[in-house]
C-alpha cells in the first residue's frame, strides 16, 4: 500500500469505526462506495470493517439476496437448477446458468492480484464481505447460487449466512446409501476409502482451483453436513426447504410446485405457473429414482453409527 493509500485508509477507517459505534450503517456503506473506484483502499476498508458491520446489521443491504441450492453431491442439483433457469425465463427474467458459490467468489475478488488462495478461516471469517460483494455486483432480483459446503456458526456470530443476506434456501437429500455407494464405485469398490469420504474420519478438506486460485473447500461428513442444513433454527431463520431426491424424482411436477410455492412464500417475488412447471416436467421427464441397496451388513453397521438418527427421521429404507 502507497503512503498516501495509508493515509486515506487510517482517515477513512477512524471515521468508520465511528459510524458502527453510532450504529449509523447506512452512512457508513455511503462512506465506503466513495472508494469504489480506488480498488485497493476499498477492499482494505471493506475487509477490515465489513464482516463485523454487515454481522451487525439487521436491515438488508440489497433489494436482491441469495437463494441457495445446497447439496452433499454437486450432481444432485442439476435437475433443479435446469428447471428454475427455464421457469424463471418463461417468465421473461433472462437468467443466465445458475453458478458456484466458490466461483462467484473468485468472480468478485478478481481485482484483487494477491490473492492466491482462499482458505477455510477465510470462508469462516469472509462468508458475511463474499456475499455481500456477490450483492453487490448483480442486480438481479433473484440470485441463485449452488452450494457443497455445510451451515457453519462460530461463537463470534459469524455464521455461514444471515437473512439479510439469503432469502431462501434449498437442501436436496438423497439417501445416504446411495452416496455411500457411488463414493464407493468412484474408488474402485475400496471399502476403507469410501467410510472415509463419507464420513470425513480424518477431517480432510479438499481443494479446487478456479481462475488460478486454489480453493480449499471443508469437507465434512455425510451426517454433519446434513445435519447442519436440516437444523430446524436455521430453517426457520432462513426460509429453508428440505427436497428429498427421490420426491423430485418421482412425484416431480408436486415437488417443483411446492418449490415455487415456497419462494413465493417467503417473499421471492415470483408467480406461481402450474402451467410452465407441467410443460418442463413434460419437455424432461427426470427418469426413474434407483435406490440399490448393495452394502454389506458389516458396512452399514458401521455407517449407520453416524447417521441412523438421520435414517429414522425422514423414514430411509434400511
Amino acid at each position: 500500500m502507497s503512503v498516501l493509500t495509508n493515509i486515506k485508509y487510517q482517515y477513512n477507517l477512524r471515521m468508520m469505526q465511528d459510524y458502527i459505534s453510532s450504529e449509523d450503517y447506512s452512512e457508513f456503506f455511503n462512506q465506503l462506495e466513495k472508494h469504489k473506484d480506488n480498488k485497493e483502499l476499498y477492499f482494505k476498508l471493506l475487509n477490515s470493517l465489513g464482516p463485523m458491520t454487515i454481522a451487525k446489521l439487521k436491515d438488508d443491504l440489497f433489494r436482491s439476496k441469495i437463494i441457495w441450492l445446497n447439496t452433499f453431491n454437486p450432481d444432485d442439483t442439476s435437475y433443479l437448477e435446469k428447471f428454475l433457469v427455464y421457469y424463471s425465463n418463461k417468465l421473461e427474467r433472462n437468467m443466465p446458468k445458475i453458478s458456484k458459490y466458490e466461483e462467484n467468489i473468485v468472480s468478485v475478488l478478481n481485482f484483487q492480484n494477491d490473492i492466491v488462495n482462499l482458505t477455510f478461516e477465510d470462508f469462516v471469517q469472509k462468508s458475511y464481505l463474499y456475499q455481500y460483494l456477490i450483492l453487490h455486483e448483480d442486480s438481479k432480483p433473484i440470485k441463485y447460487l449452488t452450494n457443497q459446503l455445510p451451515f457453519f456458526s462460530t461463537p463470534d456470530n459469524f455464521n455461514f449466512t444471515k437473512n439479510t443476506l439469503t432469502k431462501s434456501y434449498l437442501f436436496i437429500l438423497d439417501h445416504p446409501y446411495n452416496i455411500y455407494q457411488k463414493i464407493k464405485k468412484n474408488n474402485n469398490n475400496d471399502v476403507s476409502i469410501a467410510r472415509n469420504i463419507f464420513l470425513n474420519l480424518d477431517n480432510y478438506s479438499s481443494s479446487k482451483v478456479v481462475s488460478n486460485i486454489k480453493i480449499e473447500m471443508n469437507n465434512q461428513g455425510w451426517h454433519t453436513h446434513t445435519k447442519s442444513w436440516t437444523d430446524q433454527n436455521v430453517i426457520n431463520s432462513l426460509n429453508g426447504k428440505i427436497i428429498l431426491k427421490k420426491d423430485l424424482i418421482e412425484n416431480t411436477f408436486d415437488c417443483l410446485s411446492s418449490i415455487i410455492l415456497h419462494f413465493v412464500q417467503s417473499g421471492v417475488g415470483i408467480d406461481l405457473d402450474y402451467k410452465i412447471i407441467e410443460t418442463f416436467v413434460n419437455k424432461n421427464p427426470p427418469g426413474k429414482f434407483e435406490f440399490k441397496n448393495d452394502i454389506s451388513q458389516k458396512e452399514r453397521k458401521f455407517i449407520n453409527k453416524y447417521i441412523d438418527d438421520i435414517l429414522s427421521s425422514y423414514n430411509f429404507d434400511r
